[in-house]
């Protein structure tokens, strides 16, 4: 069993950078990406709100939109590999994409699938690219998966990542229906984002053969459930989220070790912050302040099923840049559907 697996490269695209460094600085400097659509507009004649990728057509959407944000990240992820001094690796993609919905069938997850691992001129072969169709929670639900093979010496590197837009005309007349929107009609609403982000996993003895420089440690990863679902009229009080949060952190010993900085996917909905509330006065004594936490979503808008991998890489940029509150970030998710994820990713002091 190999017990240390390390983040040692990293790839983002969103609407405030096109790499990770960018999109960090601009996050940390709490740019905000939050404009209107250029033509979509919502029931009551408004355009809709949205964080938009700059360099993307917005008459763009569909798989071919997805693609485009993916590759771009991938290919950052990628580039330590191209320094080392090796045979090409055969890497396995692990892969957070929506949860099935208006805008985004089973046909689009298997066209996304296809043409990400059709992906040409890399430093490494992808071998396979295996999807997880969960939405907030399938970045970290990938982690976890990829976590499991390599631990259990089935694999001595991956990628895992996640991409989403919202922006396809059926998803956003679907979320204003539903009064998701952030604007006149809904008060607990969020802004639609779109993204994408990889992590390049490698065992350590891997990690050492390459002589590849690690930017973190993923400690623990959990996942979970939630059966109070949002836009239903049970009452949720965090049941599902607070058992996942708990398997992620079991392993620390307060208060010696806690949690430094959280990063998550709150988002304006008032259902995800009650959530993690509840959250909080049960697992407080694991946490320096529970309560202050990063929700990347007040400046890059909500990027769905991009959310993990890009909170991995925004605790990686922190740790490299010496901004992090200390060693230990942990990383949440919530899907619509109920699942739940979560991971705890340690600073490498010196690599």
């Amino acid at each position: 069993m190999i017990s240390l697996i390390a983040i040692t490269g990293v790839g983002a695209r969103t609407p405030l950078g096109l790499q990770a460094a960018p999109a960090a600085a601009a996050v940390r400097a709490g740019v905000v990406a939050l404009e209107r659509h250029p033509f979509m507009v919502d029931g009551v004649g408004d355009l809709m709100p949205g964080a938009l990728d700059p360099q993307l057509d917005p008459g763009l959407s569909g798989p071919e939109r997805l693609l485009a944000l993916a590759e771009s990240a991938l290919r950052e992820a990628l580039a330590p590999l191209s320094a080392a001094r090796m045979p090409q690796l055969r890497l396995p993609v692990y892969l957070g994409l929506p949860e099935l919905r208006p805008g985004f069938t089973a046909q689009c997850a298997e066209t996304v699938r296809a043409g990400l691992a059709r992906s040409e001129g890399l430093p490494a072969e992808i071998s396979c690219v295996t999807i997880l169709t969960e939405g907030h929670a399938a970045g970290l639900s990938a982690l976890t998966m990829a976590k499991g093979q390599l631990q259990q010496g089935a694999l001595e590197a991956c990628l895992v990542g996640g991409v989403d837009s919202y922006f396809h005309p059926d998803t956003m007349e679907w979320l204003d229906s539903n009064r998701q929107l952030v604007g006149s009609v809904s008060r607990s609403g969020f802004i639609p984002g779109e993204g994408a982000g990889f992590c390049l996993l490698l065992t350590e003895p891997t990690r050492h053969r390459l002589g590849l420089k690690a930017l973190a440690r993923v400690l623990s990863v959990a996942v979970g459930k939630e059966t109070k679902l949002i836009k239903t009229t049970d009452m949720c009080f965090g049941d599902g989220l607070t058992a996942t949060v708990r398997d992620a952190v079991r392993g620390l010993r307060p208060p010696s070790e806690r949690i430094n900085q959280i990063i998550c996917d709150i988002n304006g909905e008032r259902y995800r912050g009650e959530e993690w509330g509840f959250v909080c006065l049960r697992l407080s004594q694991y946490f320096d302040d529970p309560t202050a936490y990063l929700s990347p979503a007040q400046c890059w808008g909500d990027v769905g099923a991009a959310s993990g991998p890009l909170f991995a890489m925004l605790a990686c940029q922190a740790a490299a840049r010496g901004y992090a509150k200390g060693p230990r970030t942990l990383l949440w998710a919530s899907s619509e559907r109920g699942q739940r994820s979560a991971a705890v990713l340690e600073a490498i002091g010196n690599g």
